[in-house]
């Protein structure tokens, strides 16, 4: 195990949230810092404002600003890792199952996986072609998740060379347009 790997972030949820954003795992930078996705390298925050969900950039250390905006954070996995490569197949389902009790329990409106690896292993799709937005065919995932919609957004992190910077961004932006069309 290394030096980090027993760090864990804290989840930032509340009960009917507009948006819980999900990433796969911390990686190291995260974990050391204590702060979702703090390696200076990832978009996410940059992509949060820019795509219009919030007012100005965010800092990692005021994560829990989210949650006044009625948005969440957590990981399918709280274990950090250097790369998500180095997840188990049994990390990924115990994740997978943890976070669809918690989606259960708290029934956010909108599920933004924060790359489409995470929306994978969620759901245990390995083969089929996944494109970010709006996952339609997941609307009710199952019964008890009473219509929350699920949206996958390109993973933000420095190391995504299959999408650009804009293209990322973009993506925020669509997820801000939905959010408003169903919160009307």
């Amino acid at each position: 195990m290394e030096d980090f790997e027993h760090l864990r972030l804290p989840v930032y949820i509340e009960h009917n949230l507009d948006i819980l954003f999900c990433g796969i795992n911390p990686g190291r930078v995260s974990a050391l810092a204590g702060h979702y996705f703090a390696n200076p390298g990832n978009l996410f925050w940059k992509a949060l404002h820019l795509g219009g969900l919030t007012p100005y950039q965010f800092r990692p250390d005021e994560t829990q600003k989210l949650l006044d905006y009625r948005y969440g954070i957590t990981d399918i996995v709280a274990r950090p890792t250097r790369t998500a490569s180095k997840l188990t197949k049994k990390d990924m389902l115990e994740g997978a199952a943890q976070l669809e009790k918690t989606i259960k329990e708290y029934r956010p409106k909108i599920l933004c996986f924060v790359g489409i690896t995470a929306f994978r292993h969620a759901f245990q799709i390995h083969k089929e072609k996944v494109k970010p937005g709006l996952q339609e065919g997941f609307f009710y995932a199952t019964e008890d998740w009473q219509g929350c919609r699920v949206f996958v957004a390109p993973s933000t992190s420095g190391l995504n060379a299959g999408f650009s910077r804009e293209e990322r961004i973009g993506y925020f932006k669509q997820l801000n347009e939905y959010k408003n069309q169903i919160l009307k």
